[in-house]
């Protein structure tokens, strides 16, 4: 992202400007991932509900800067298929559900119709917690953009909520599903 900036700046002939914006950009990563962390919960990342996928490519990295131990996927790795098997013995902490293309609203009612009287997933110890989180994949996670800088900031509000508190964050870019 950063360097697609500064080329863009180049080919644009605005290298001023994406010198600015590189340097917000860096000063808002550098912020949550160098900021001192309390605890550090188990975050599985869900890309898709029905068959379950885990989130893969950058998300997991975005996961380990917000403060946050990813489960199952690996930086850099494709996003892959897993079953609720693989989902109870991972025994996140906090699950977040990222439907690729999804925004907000079209995760909550897709949960709801899934998710939501699954005994299996009803076990789990985060949704017995209220951890269990819907955020706007669509406009925050499935593409690389300057906007996963926004997406890495709403990962923090929901994987040490403490710390971040004060973090603003676009309206409706989350949910808490309880």
């Amino acid at each position: 992202i950063i360097q697609s900036v500064t080329k863009l700046g180049q080919i644009l002939n605005k290298e001023k400007k994406s010198v600015q914006i590189v340097n917000s950009l860096e000063k808002r990563i550098q912020y949550i991932q160098n900021s001192e962390k309390k605890t550090i919960p188990k975050v599985l990342a869900i890309e898709w509900i029905e068959p379950f996928f885990t989130a893969g490519h950058w998300i997991p990295q975005m996961i380990e800067f917000a403060g946050g131990i990813n489960l199952i996927s690996k930086t850099g790795d494709h996003s892959r298929r897993m079953d609720m098997d693989e989902v109870i013995r991972s025994d996140p902490d906090i699950i977040i559900l990222m439907p690729c293309g999804f925004d907000t609203d079209r995760t909550v009612s897709e949960y709801g119709s899934i998710l939501s009287n699954n005994s299996a997933w009803n076990s789990l110890k985060s949704v017995k917690n209220n951890q269990i989180y819907a955020v706007d994949a669509n406009s925050f996670f499935s593409k690389p953009s300057i906007r996963t800088i926004d997406g890495l900031e709403i990962l923090a509000k929901i994987i040490q909520p403490e710390k971040f508190e004060n973090l603003i964050v676009p309206d409706n870019s989350f949910s808490k599903i309880s």
